[in-house]
Order: structure tokens, then C-alpha cells, then sequence
């Protein structure tokens, strides 16, 4: 048998009672110094100021190149790889 009340009103009338939401107070500077430890640079990048550069690829390249990096087992190693093909061209 088809539920009659579809409406609305019938729907939040089975909803249950109200109940107060406690606020919460937000300690913002605790918060900061959270984000901060977060956000700090790691061990490896304390070597000068780092920069960082964004590059455009055609998605099939960009898949291949992932693909390859998987197949290596370095699939958190995109970067060492891009870094390594920059210092090779800036030393020829």
C-alpha cells in the first residue's frame, strides 16, 4: 500500500524533537600554529627557498608519464623526476 502523506509537512512532523546545537568556541591561534606545523617544509627543502612552477601538459603525455612512474614504482616520485630533467638541461 502507497504512503498517503507525501507532502512536506507530513514528512518533517515525523521528524523528531529539536534539540539545541552547542557552540563552540574556536581558538584561533592554536588553529594557526596547527596549520603552521601542517604546512611547515620538510627536511629535504631547507636547502635555500624553494619556488613553484606550474606546467600545462596534453593530457595523453601526461598519462603516459604517469603510467611510466607507476610501472617504476616511483608513483610519488613525479617530482625528483622533474627536477632531475631540469638540472640534466641546465648542466649541458
Amino acid at each position: 500500500m502507497a504512503k498517503k502523506d507525501t507532502g512536506l509537512k507530513a514528512t518533517l512532523s515525523n521528524l523528531g524533537p529539536k534539540v539545541a546545537v552547542k557552540k563552540s568556541e574556536i581558538d584561533i591561534e592554536k588553529t594557526d600554529a596547527v596549520a603552521k606545523k601542517i604546512h611547515a617544509d620538510s627536511t629535504s627543502k631547507k636547502d635555500g627557498k624553494w619556488v613553484r612552477i606550474t606546467t600545462d601538459l596534453p593530457e595523453e603525455e601526461f598519462i603516459r608519464f604517469k603510467v611510466k612512474l607507476l610501472r617504476e614504482g616511483k608513483n610519488r616520485k613525479g617530482q625528483e623526476v622533474i627536477r632531475e630533467l631540469i638540472l640534466n638541461y641546465i648542466e649541458q
